[in-house]
């Protein structure tokens, strides 16, 4: 079984003034890319999406483009993702039981019960347990 993992994207980061979007845009093309190309079995983005608990509009749309782009290349995989300590638990989960549909299974604030998936190949069950920050 083959996994992707991303962390700590930060996306809308902005360093001494200097916006990072430029950046953050082509790195995210890159692994658009690659997942293209070498078709995982999950991508698991382990917090830290955004830089802010509050991102701002131009970060979510970034973030947005991303996601729908990534499940163009990658069916069917799956697409794990946890809030970090940057990112708000509650922003991240938006939208989650209308995404579990297409793949993307976003974990909610945390109330002392892990979400956990279930992948299967050919060697059999992998078990994915996701706890946000």
């Amino acid at each position: 079984m083959k996994f992707f993992h991303l962390s700590d994207l930060h996306i809308g980061l902005k360093l001494m003034n200097h916006d990072m979007r430029e950046d953050q845009e082509y790195i995210l093309s890159e692994v658009i890319e690659v997942a293209g190309r070498e078709k995982p079995d999950a991508i698991v983005i382990a917090g830290d999406i955004y830089d802010k608990a509050v991102p701002s509009a131009e970060a979510v749309e970034i973030f947005d483009r991303f996601l729908g782009e990534l499940t163009e290349v990658v069916p069917p995989a799956v697409i794990m993702m946890i809030s970090g300590n940057h990112d708000s638990a509650e922003r991240i989960a938006f939208g989650s039981q209308i995404m579990s549909s297409s793949g993307i299974c976003m974990t909610p604030v945390y109330d002392g019960k892990t979400e956990k998936y279930c992948l299967t190949d050919s060697y059999g069950e992998v078990w994915i347990h996701l706890l946000p920050f």
